[in-house]
Protein backbone atom coordinates (compact mmCIF):
# COMPACT_ATOMS: atom_id res chain seq x y z
CA UNK A 1 0.00 0.00 0.00
CA UNK A 2 1.40 3.41 -0.46
CA UNK A 3 1.96 6.17 1.90
CA UNK A 4 0.46 9.37 1.25
CA UNK A 5 3.15 10.52 3.67
CA UNK A 6 6.02 12.82 2.56
CA UNK A 7 9.15 10.54 3.17
CA UNK A 8 12.58 11.56 4.05
CA UNK A 9 14.77 12.62 1.42
CA UNK A 10 18.47 10.27 1.82
CA UNK A 11 20.88 12.13 4.08
CA UNK A 12 22.99 12.56 1.25
CA UNK A 13 21.25 14.71 -0.72
CA UNK A 14 22.07 18.40 0.16
CA UNK A 15 18.51 19.34 0.50
CA UNK A 16 18.46 17.17 3.41
CA UNK A 17 21.01 19.58 5.23
CA UNK A 18 20.50 22.87 4.90
CA UNK A 19 16.84 23.32 3.72
CA UNK A 20 15.59 27.39 3.97
CA UNK A 21 13.15 28.12 6.47
CA UNK A 22 12.44 31.49 6.64
CA UNK A 23 14.65 34.83 7.28
CA UNK A 24 14.29 37.29 10.07
CA UNK A 25 12.68 39.91 11.09
CA UNK A 26 14.68 42.09 9.50
CA UNK A 27 17.86 40.36 7.84
CA UNK A 28 18.39 37.46 5.95
CA UNK A 29 19.44 34.41 7.54
CA UNK A 30 18.96 31.08 6.85
CA UNK A 31 17.36 28.85 9.41
CA UNK A 32 17.67 25.31 9.55
CA UNK A 33 16.97 22.30 11.74
CA UNK A 34 19.91 20.37 12.47
CA UNK A 35 19.31 16.68 12.15
CA UNK A 36 15.99 17.02 10.78
CA UNK A 37 15.03 15.15 7.92
CA UNK A 38 13.60 16.13 4.46
CA UNK A 39 9.96 15.54 5.46
CA UNK A 40 10.40 17.85 7.98
CA UNK A 41 12.14 20.30 6.54
CA UNK A 42 9.34 21.08 3.89
CA UNK A 43 6.49 21.29 6.31
CA UNK A 44 8.42 23.91 8.36
CA UNK A 45 9.42 25.52 5.12
CA UNK A 46 6.49 25.54 3.33
CA UNK A 47 4.01 25.90 6.23
CA UNK A 48 6.21 28.24 8.26
CA UNK A 49 8.71 29.72 6.76
CA UNK A 50 7.26 31.25 3.23
CA UNK A 51 3.80 32.50 5.40
CA UNK A 52 6.51 34.49 7.47
CA UNK A 53 8.14 35.43 4.38
CA UNK A 54 5.13 36.64 2.42
CA UNK A 55 4.60 38.33 5.47
CA UNK A 56 7.62 40.44 5.97
CA UNK A 57 7.98 41.24 2.19
CA UNK A 58 4.11 42.51 2.24
CA UNK A 59 5.06 44.81 5.71
CA UNK A 60 8.33 46.12 3.22
CA UNK A 61 6.54 46.78 0.13
CA UNK A 62 4.11 48.55 2.05
CA UNK A 63 6.34 50.94 3.64
CA UNK A 64 8.05 51.54 0.70
CA UNK A 65 4.84 52.67 -1.14
CA UNK A 66 3.89 54.93 2.06
CA UNK A 67 7.46 56.50 1.92
CA UNK A 68 6.93 57.45 -1.83
CA UNK A 69 3.58 58.51 -1.17
CA UNK A 70 5.42 61.08 1.66
CA UNK A 71 7.66 62.16 -1.24
CA UNK A 72 4.63 63.61 -3.44
CA UNK A 73 2.95 65.28 -0.70
CA UNK A 74 6.24 66.81 1.30
CA UNK A 75 8.19 69.47 -0.52
CA UNK A 76 11.94 68.35 0.10
CA UNK A 77 11.32 64.75 1.70
CA UNK A 78 13.86 62.15 -0.11
CA UNK A 79 13.51 58.54 0.65
CA UNK A 80 17.27 58.35 0.08
CA UNK A 81 18.39 60.59 2.74
CA UNK A 82 17.10 58.10 5.32
CA UNK A 83 19.58 55.71 5.17
CA UNK A 84 21.82 57.88 7.22
CA UNK A 85 18.85 58.70 9.94
CA UNK A 86 19.52 56.37 12.97
CA UNK A 87 16.17 57.49 14.62
CA UNK A 88 14.42 56.30 11.49
CA UNK A 89 16.56 53.04 11.20
CA UNK A 90 15.58 52.19 14.71
CA UNK A 91 11.82 52.49 14.42
CA UNK A 92 11.82 50.83 11.02
CA UNK A 93 14.06 47.66 13.35
CA UNK A 94 11.37 48.21 16.38
CA UNK A 95 8.13 48.26 13.78
CA UNK A 96 9.23 45.38 11.72
CA UNK A 97 9.80 43.18 15.08
CA UNK A 98 6.24 43.83 16.08
CA UNK A 99 4.17 43.83 12.51
CA UNK A 100 6.22 40.02 11.96
CA UNK A 101 3.99 39.21 15.46
CA UNK A 102 0.55 40.52 13.84
CA UNK A 103 -2.14 39.88 10.94
CA UNK A 104 -4.02 42.68 12.35
CA UNK A 105 -3.91 45.51 10.24
CA UNK A 106 -4.82 48.35 12.23
CA UNK A 107 -1.68 47.33 14.20
CA UNK A 108 0.06 46.92 10.90
CA UNK A 109 -0.94 51.04 10.04
CA UNK A 110 -0.45 52.11 13.22
CA UNK A 111 3.35 50.65 13.17
CA UNK A 112 3.76 52.45 9.16
CA UNK A 113 2.37 55.68 10.48
CA UNK A 114 4.95 55.67 13.10
CA UNK A 115 7.72 54.71 11.06
CA UNK A 116 6.79 57.70 8.35
CA UNK A 117 6.36 60.48 11.55
CA UNK A 118 9.94 59.00 12.57
CA UNK A 119 10.96 59.44 8.78
CA UNK A 120 9.33 63.11 8.42
CA UNK A 121 11.30 64.21 11.22
CA UNK A 122 8.22 63.96 14.53
CA UNK A 123 10.96 63.56 17.28
CA UNK A 124 10.04 61.57 20.29
CA UNK A 125 11.62 60.62 23.96
CA UNK A 126 13.73 57.22 23.10
CA UNK A 127 12.02 55.45 26.21
CA UNK A 128 8.55 56.82 25.13
CA UNK A 129 9.20 55.40 21.70
CA UNK A 130 9.66 51.96 23.44
CA UNK A 131 6.64 52.08 25.56
CA UNK A 132 4.40 53.23 22.73
CA UNK A 133 5.77 50.62 20.03
CA UNK A 134 4.89 47.83 23.47
CA UNK A 135 1.51 49.39 23.92
CA UNK A 136 0.93 48.82 19.80
CA UNK A 137 2.07 45.51 20.38
CA UNK A 138 -0.57 44.92 22.91
CA UNK A 139 -3.25 46.94 22.38
CA UNK A 140 -6.51 45.79 21.12
CA UNK A 141 -8.11 47.82 17.95
CA UNK A 142 -10.97 48.79 20.80
CA UNK A 143 -8.32 50.53 22.98
CA UNK A 144 -7.23 52.91 19.76
CA UNK A 145 -11.30 53.02 19.07
CA UNK A 146 -12.11 54.15 22.74
CA UNK A 147 -8.30 56.50 23.20
CA UNK A 148 -9.43 58.47 19.72
CA UNK A 149 -12.90 58.87 20.52
CA UNK A 150 -11.86 60.65 24.11
CA UNK A 151 -9.52 62.44 22.89
CA UNK A 152 -12.13 64.44 21.18
CA UNK A 153 -15.82 63.56 22.03
CA UNK A 154 -17.02 66.74 20.47
CA UNK A 155 -15.83 65.54 17.68
CA UNK A 156 -18.29 62.46 17.20
CA UNK A 157 -21.98 63.49 16.19
CA UNK A 158 -23.65 60.85 18.08
CA UNK A 159 -21.79 62.34 21.38
CA UNK A 160 -22.46 65.79 20.99
CA UNK A 161 -26.35 64.49 20.54
CA UNK A 162 -26.24 62.10 23.40
CA UNK A 163 -24.69 65.04 25.47
CA UNK A 164 -27.54 67.87 23.95
CA UNK A 165 -30.33 65.69 25.55
CA UNK A 166 -28.33 65.13 28.92
CA UNK A 167 -27.86 68.19 31.71
CA UNK A 168 -26.39 65.65 34.39
CA UNK A 169 -24.66 62.11 34.19
CA UNK A 170 -21.62 60.63 33.38
CA UNK A 171 -19.97 60.76 30.30
CA UNK A 172 -19.55 57.03 29.85
CA UNK A 173 -22.90 57.80 28.62
CA UNK A 174 -22.11 60.13 26.16
CA UNK A 175 -19.16 57.70 24.79
CA UNK A 176 -21.33 55.00 24.75
CA UNK A 177 -23.61 57.04 22.25
CA UNK A 178 -20.39 56.70 19.63
CA UNK A 179 -19.45 53.14 20.87
CA UNK A 180 -22.23 50.57 21.51
CA UNK A 181 -21.96 47.60 23.27
CA UNK A 182 -21.69 45.20 20.23
CA UNK A 183 -18.55 47.08 19.19
CA UNK A 184 -17.12 47.16 22.55
CA UNK A 185 -19.33 45.01 25.06
CA UNK A 186 -19.57 45.86 28.95
CA UNK A 187 -16.91 43.64 30.38
CA UNK A 188 -14.31 44.39 27.56
CA UNK A 189 -14.60 48.48 27.86
CA UNK A 190 -13.94 48.08 31.46
CA UNK A 191 -10.73 46.35 31.11
CA UNK A 192 -10.33 48.74 28.16
CA UNK A 193 -10.52 51.70 30.13
CA UNK A 194 -8.10 50.66 32.69
CA UNK A 195 -5.33 49.57 30.32
CA UNK A 196 -5.33 53.03 29.66
CA UNK A 197 -5.48 54.83 32.99
CA UNK A 198 -2.92 52.17 33.62
CA UNK A 199 -0.64 53.46 30.57
CA UNK A 200 -1.53 57.30 31.89
CA UNK A 201 -3.29 58.16 28.32
CA UNK A 202 -6.41 59.17 30.07
CA UNK A 203 -7.47 60.58 33.22
CA UNK A 204 -10.05 58.31 34.37
CA UNK A 205 -13.43 59.01 36.16
CA UNK A 206 -15.85 58.57 33.49
CA UNK A 207 -18.45 57.07 35.23
CA UNK A 208 -18.53 60.05 37.83
CA UNK A 209 -21.61 62.08 37.57
CA UNK A 210 -21.13 65.85 35.94
CA UNK A 211 -23.06 68.83 34.37
CA UNK A 212 -23.57 68.81 30.70
CA UNK A 213 -20.49 71.72 30.74
CA UNK A 214 -17.99 68.44 30.70
CA UNK A 215 -19.61 65.52 28.47
CA UNK A 216 -17.25 67.10 25.62
CA UNK A 217 -14.15 67.51 27.58
CA UNK A 218 -11.29 65.84 26.28
CA UNK A 219 -10.21 62.96 28.54
CA UNK A 220 -6.55 62.28 27.35
CA UNK A 221 -3.68 63.23 28.82
CA UNK A 222 -0.60 65.02 27.31
CA UNK A 223 0.96 61.17 26.67
CA UNK A 224 -2.35 59.65 25.52
CA UNK A 225 -2.22 62.30 22.74
CA UNK A 226 1.21 62.02 21.97
CA UNK A 227 0.58 58.63 21.18
CA UNK A 228 -2.01 59.49 18.76
CA UNK A 229 -0.24 61.80 17.10
CA UNK A 230 3.15 58.44 16.89
CA UNK A 231 0.26 55.88 15.55
CA UNK A 232 -1.62 58.57 13.21
CA UNK A 233 -0.97 58.93 9.27
CA UNK A 234 1.38 62.20 9.31
CA UNK A 235 -0.78 65.42 8.59
CA UNK A 236 -0.72 67.35 5.52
Amino acid sequence: MMSDKIGDFPEQDPRGVAFHVAQTAVGAADIAIPGAGYALQQIVGHFVGEPLQKRRDEWFRQLGARLLELQNRFEGFDPSNLEGNEAFVSVVYEATHVAMKSHKEFKREALANAVLNVAIGQTIDEALQGRFMACIESFSAAHIRLLSVLAAPSAYEKCVAMANRMSMGSQSVIIRAEISTDEISEPLFGVVVADLIREGFIDGGMNVMTTNNAFLSRRTTATGDSFLAFIRSPPG
